[in-house]
């Protein structure tokens, strides 16, 4: 709410900016023209006027203080205590300037004009200076700052400083007053600088409208005004006597008043007015409470302390089927199950002196009971109150019957799977920590079985995500109707089923529980839309206490033990036993020995050489990873290979081996040696996007010349997307390098695809090489994709040739290239080279 000052400011703005402007301009217009002002008052009068004036500038400071340090505005709490602290500061300064006046008697050191005049302007610097953060200081519901002491021992700390330099060292400070020049620049300077500083205030101000229009703010500013005008006045007078010395008293009195009265009597008006509106509101809040309470949607009883009922709303008749005249006066019990009444009867008596404000929620299983005698469960919120005719107890009551089948729902559905109504993850683990709590107790056997269905994806590939929900469903039915009560059964997730055994016998036990799981497979499932679908599952099992003692590793190597099943060969149980542990602990230790190998430039590529056929000269070779660590010792690219595709080591693997080889290819190309390399490219870096860019930078980035570069791609997985593949090529033969379809005739390639496909070469799969002599129908093939990749215009190139009978049969088939063991291993680039020398190209 505003002041009546606020209003009359805001009602007369033309006027009040008049008034305001008048008196910034006498001070400029006195100075600028030089005007001579007739002394005010005479000079023997003058000591008591300066007195009069700084002890009531000191009693309005000290209020400006009193008052905003303990009436504070909520909104601006850091702002109005620091602006508090600073004009107790203010009072203080002003009081030392009045102690030190030339006039006075002597105070602590000889007065003189110097003390005076520095604690005059230190209380003007300190003043403006608060003003402005207390403008700039944003508005807040609460302040984060320190406490309220900390400002008040800053502001006196402030004041000692002060003091010490204005009192005792006062001769540091420049001159503020020569006897012969009067007023020095210096001390010119900082009262400008006193303006200037309500200058920005003011400024400020005005940016912040919604400040501005707080109570009391319009005052500010006009406090600002005069402020300056008083400044003024301070800037040209010839001694601490003349009239311009009295003006400016006059003017920061005005000021300070004007702060008082915009500041703090607001502060304190507020909230007087807020108290008479919330005494309007009590009254009116009295009037409505009745209409209230009949049309609270809770039943509303009031008894009292002898548990009599006093009033009753409608919606009690409702709960409870009595009407309320039937009601009042009637102990309260009667709304409680007979069984049920004594227990509440005692319970009231011995707390009814003592109770305290319950919410609702706060007592659980409450029962209510119909006039027919019917219970129901009920929420009560209490509340206990004084009138004029004793002390009262509120209850109001809720019928929950709704709200608890709502929650049992929700219960139901964050602990149990959605689609097949079995536990779910959540619900499984917080079972399986039971079980074991329960069995360490009890020191018996607890079987954890993951059973996880195999070809699933083919299910939801084939007939869609529907049909392999339905099956989900058709399963976990199976898996109820077969283990009945003696097993929790849950949906662990995907096609994953958890079951608990608890307090079984022994393996032999866990087995045949096992079997009769797996028997549920034996005929097929039938869905909604009529469909028999077949698949079957694998088990795993893990035993607490022999295997684990905790849930999270009995999981884990129950899902081992899975895996172990589904390597056996599918529909079969494993148990979990500790070679599985060294398995995959040897499996970890591999990834981080290859993880160190690639960071330390531990593996290194060998070449094997590719002849042709008819002449047996070297016309290429083919890039392959080697690896020997120091503490696992030579390991087969098989194996290496898979583990960093396993664990996402094989994109890094696949750049080195991409830069390793092209740095290679540059240096064999820089000394006249003309070799073709070929490079496998994983099905991981054959899907990105950016994989032609990686294979430009490496050419650009050694200068390995892409002519005599090639990629060789396996045969599955180009035909995997046919699109991506064709895209991919294309960039690739963009950049001039080759291509071959490696591991040909192993996969499902189509004629029309082959041919539409930017491949240059054919590498033909070991395992037809393998059966020459020995397999007519292998011959046979072989024959036919010779014939076939030279009719596409093809190289046709073959793998793991080992025996000459096999070079042989190649060359009267008229393949083109081959590599094997029948000319050499793989080697380092030093052995190449020197096979070279010995057979040049």
């Amino acid at each position: 709410m505003n002041s009546p000052s606020d209003r009359y400011l805001r009602q007369h703005t033309a006027l009040a900016s008049g008034v305001l402007l008048a008196l910034l301009l006498l001070p400029l217009a006195i100075w600028l023209l030089g005007v001579e002002l007739p002394r005010l008052l005479p000079r023997e009068h003058l000591t008591g006027f300066h007195t009069a004036a700084e002890l009531f500038a000191v009693v309005v400071a000290v209020l400006v203080f009193a008052v905003g340090y303990h009436v504070i505005d909520r909104r601006r709490v850091a702002a109005s205590l620091l602006l508090a602290c600073a004009f107790l500061a203010v009072a203080l300064l002003d009081f030392l300037h009045l102690m030190t006046y030339p006039a006075m008697p002597d105070f602590i050191t000889p007065n003189s004009t110097q003390q005076t005049l520095f604690f005059w302007l230190a209380a003007r610097l300190v003043g403006a200076a608060a003003l402005l953060v207390y403008v700039a200081l944003p508005m807040a519901a609460r302040s984060d700052g320190p406490p309220r002491g900390v400002y008040l021992a800053g502001s006196l700390l402030l004041v000692a400083c002060l003091a010490w330099v204005g009192l005792w060292h006062a001769g540091s400070i420049p001159p503020l007053f020569d006897q012969a020049d009067g007023l020095t620049p210096f001390k010119i300077g900082l009262e400008a600088l006193v303006i200037a500083l309500h200058l920005a205030t003011l400024a400020l101000l005005a940016l912040r409208r919604e400040l501005l229009h707080r109570p009391g703010m319009p005052l500010v500013a006009a406090a600002l005004v005069v402020s300056m005008g008083s400044g003024m006045f301070f800037m040209f007078y010839e001694d601490l006597t003349d009239t311009p010395f009295i003006l400016g008293h006059l003017y920061k009195l005005a000021a300070y008043l004007l702060i008082y009265q915009g500041l703090f009597l607001a502060s304190v008006r507020s909230p007087l007015e807020r108290m008479y509106q919330a005494h309007h509101d009590i009254e009116l809040r009295e009037r409505r409470y009745q209409q209230l309470v009949e049309t609270a949607p809770d039943g509303v009883l009031v008894t009292d302390v002898n548990g009599r009922i006093v009033m009753a709303n409608r919606n009690i008749e409702r709960l409870f089927g009595y009407h309320r005249q039937q009601l009042l006066g009637q102990s309260v019990e009667l709304l409680v199950p007979e069984h049920l009444r004594e227990r509440h009867r005692a319970h009231r008596q011995a707390h009814t002196d003592s109770i305290n404000r319950r919410t609702m929620g706060q007592v659980p299983h409450l029962r209510g009971r119909h006039i027919d005698g019917s219970e129901f469960p009920v929420d009560i919120s209490l509340n206990a109150f004084d009138d004029t005719e004793g002390r009262r107890i509120t209850a109001f009551i809720r019928d929950i019957t709704n709200r608890q089948r709502r929650e049992a729902r929700i219960q139901h559905q964050a602990t149990h799977d959605s689609l097949t109504g079995l536990p779910n993850r959540w619900l499984l683990h917080d079972r399986l920590n039971q079980g074991i709590a329960q069995a360490e107790h009890h020191d018996y056997l607890i079987a954890l079985m993951l059973l996880d269905l195999d070809n699933f994806k083919m299910v939801n590939d084939t007939f869609g995500h529907g049909e392999g929900d339905q099956l989900l469903k058709a399963v976990a039915a199976r898996l109820q109707g077969t283990l009945d009560q003696e097993a929790t059964i849950g949906r662990f997730g995907g096609d994953e089923f958890m079951i608990l055994l608890t307090q079984v016998e022994d393996e032999q036990a866990i087995g045949a529980v096992a079997e009769r799981i797996l028997g549920i497979f034996n005929t097929p499932f039938q869905t909604e839309h009529a469909r028999n679908l077949t698949t079957t599952g694998s088990l795993g099992i893990a035993l607490y206490p022999r295997d684990a003692r905790d849930e999270r590793n009995l999981v884990r190597y129950a899902d081992m033990a899975m895996y172990e099943a589904k390597h056996s060969g599918r529909n079969t149980y494993a148990f979990f036993s500790q070679h599985l542990d060294a398995q995959v602990h040897e499996e970890q230790r591999l990834q981080q020995r290859l993880q160190q190998a690639l960071e330390n430039g531990d593996l290194e590529l060998h070449y094997q050489p590719l002849l042709d056929v008819a002449s047996n000269r070297i016309i290429g070779v083919e890039a392959l990873t080697r690896w020997t660590d120091a503490e696992l010792g030579p390991v087969a690219p098989a194996r290496f290979i898979a583990s960093a595709e396993a664990n996402g080591l094989i994109l890094p693997l696949g750049d080195w081996v991409i830069r390793d080889a092209c740095k290679q290819l540059a240096q064999w190309a820089r000394v006249g040696l003309k070799l073709d390399v070929s490079i496998n490219i994983s099905a991981v870096q054959f899907r990105q996007h950016d994989l032609v860019e990686r294979l430009r930078a490496a050419l650009e980035t050694t200068g390995a010349p892409p002519e005599c570069l090639e990629i060789e791609v396996t045969e599955t997985v180009a035909m995997a997307d046919v699109a991506l593949t064709r895209e991919q090529l294309r960039g690739l033969k963009a950049l001039g390098i080759r291509v071959a379809l490696d591991d040909f005739g192993t996969g499902y390639s189509s004629l029309a695809y082959l041919k539409s496909l930017p491949i240059d070469k054919l590498k033909i799969d070991r395992s037809f090489i393998a059966d020459i002599g020995q397999d007519p129908e292998s011959e046979m093939i072989l024959r036919s994709i010779v014939h076939l990749g030279h009719s596409l215009g093809l190289s046709l190139v073959a793998e793991g040739v080992e025996s000459a009978a096999q070079q042989a049969f190649l060359r009267d088939i008229g393949c083109d290239i081959y590599q094997g063991w029948l000319h050499s291993r793989a080697m380092p680039p030093q052995a190449l080279a020197d096979c070279l020398h010995a057979r040049p190209i």
